[in-house]
């Protein structure tokens, strides 16, 4: 890595699926963070980070996946501070991810057991699609109540000074859902990263401007596929 990313401490071990810096596979994407950041950036946006943390799913919500901030070092944990996300010049964040998993065989089983007892209850042949599924929903939240959510966080690791931010995702679906956490906490945007971000990040003058404006794309060649 080219951006002088350091580790941020040891991790606590845990039960889960995790994508980061100190563990697991270290295929990232780079971002940019585009806007004024301040210079106590974490003290100024504490109460807001803490408000974006990680909330368990309730099994009589109707949320199947829920996402939020947790510590890098170990998602469980949520109490965040100013210690578990600066570390010098470096903001360092987990986004944690937990989703209802609830086998479609399991849920129809249950499902036509609650059908036909809710038939025999009511001395009905069939049942409305209203209330087929309201029955549906009701089931969902029986089987939740004996179920665990599945668990998976991605670490975020933002150099302030420098703007460029690791993610340890390529998914474009948990892109944006980073993307959306990201500026609701910072009031930032987290632009992937690309020629025109880099050439922000240097600094043109008014002549490298003018000719980055104009550049136009360059086919390098193109490929015949036989019919």
């Amino acid at each position: 890595m080219d951006d002088g990313f350091v580790a941020p401490g040891a991790r606590r071990p845990y039960r889960g699926w995790a994508l980061g810096i100190l563990r697991g596979s270290l295929t990232f994407s780079r971002f940019f963070v585009a806007g004024d950041v301040p210079d106590d950036i974490v003290g100024a946006n504490m109460k807001r980070i803490r408000a974006n943390a990680f909330r368990d799913l309730v099994p009589e919500e109707d949320e199947a996946s829920r996402h939020g901030w947790c510590s890098i070092q170990d998602p469980v944990d949520v109490e965040l501070d100013h210690e578990k996300v600066s570390f010098n010049e470096y903001i360092s964040l987990g986004m944690r991810i937990d989703t209802w998993v609830v086998p479609k065989p399991l849920l129809q089983a249950h499902l036509r057991t609650a059908e036909a007892a809710l038939l025999e209850k009511k001395g009905l042949e069939r049942i409305g699609k209203k209330a087929k599924a309201e029955l549906k929903l009701m089931v969902l939240r029986k089987l939740r109540r004996q179920l665990v959510p599945s668990m998976k966080s991605v670490d975020l690791i933002w150099n302030t000074t420098s703007h460029v931010a690791l993610f340890f995702s390529q998914s474009a679906r948990i892109h944006l859902l980073v993307q959306e956490l990201f500026e609701k906490t910072f009031d930032l945007r987290l632009v992937p990263e690309s020629p025109g971000t880099a050439a922000e990040r240097w600094g043109f003058d008014a002549r490298l401007e003018k000719l980055w404006d104009n550049l136009e794309p360059t086919v390098l060649g193109e490929v015949e596929i036989a019919s």
